[in-house]
């Protein structure tokens, strides 16, 4: 018995739900870049290239896991050459007219990314939402709404939690979203990985 009072299982005993949890992850990868709209991608795109021919800054906002992805999102901006912050942090400076919000949350009603898009959306700034929700509040704000399908935390069932608990999915397609905006981004740009590998921390 483990400590919880819980009946413990041999952890050595079958690597089975790894392997099929790391298969369904990749078929919802595929699944989702097959569904998500390529207007809104482009849409997406733009925005950040403008804001770094302008000299704006990208500010990211997402609670809990989403903004873990949205911190690893953040860095491989900096590693480009935009002035991205990461929304909280202690040295992320004001935001001003003409600036942009990514905001990720799977719900796309995460009371505090809600509440600083609107903040950021009356102050001038656009707002670019990463969501599994259409009509969710921060479309309403309004923003460019990227929906990435897949469930989120809000989507418990027992039928999928065995597999991707909670907002998994959601997360683990964010990050494989974002990390594919960066590889259109390199393209379009034309950095040099030895560029971006120079504007890497070397105090680590």
């Amino acid at each position: 018995m483990s400590s919880c009072g819980c009946q413990s299982k041999d952890a050595s005993a079958s690597t089975k739900i790894v392997i099929e949890t790391m298969n369904v992850l990749a078929d919802q990868i595929k699944e989702t870049a097959n569904a998500v709209s390529e207007n809104d991608i482009s849409e997406m795109l733009a925005i950040l290239l403008a804001a770094k021919e302008k000299g704006n800054a990208v500010f990211i906002a997402g609670a809990g896991r989403s903004g873990l992805m949205g911190r690893a999102f953040a860095m491989r901006l900096m590693h480009m050459g935009f002035n991205a912050y990461v929304v909280g942090d202690t040295v992320t400076p004001a935001v001003s007219s003409g600036d942009v919000l990514v905001a990720i949350s799977g719900s796309g009603n995460t009371k505090s990314v809600v509440e600083i898009g609107k903040k950021c959306k009356s102050i001038g700034a656009s707002v670019i939402a990463v969501t599994s929700k259409d009509g969710s509040d921060l479309k309403a704000l309004p923003a460019t709404n990227v929906i990435l399908p897949a469930k989120s935390k809000d989507d418990a069932s027992e039928s999928t939690v065995s597999k991707t608990p909670m907002g998994t999915s959601f997360e683990i397609l964010a990050l494989v979203f974002l990390d594919s905006v960066i590889m259109q981004l390199i393209d379009l740009t034309g950095v040099t990985e030895d560029e971006m590998k120079a504007r890497h921390a070397n105090t680590e």
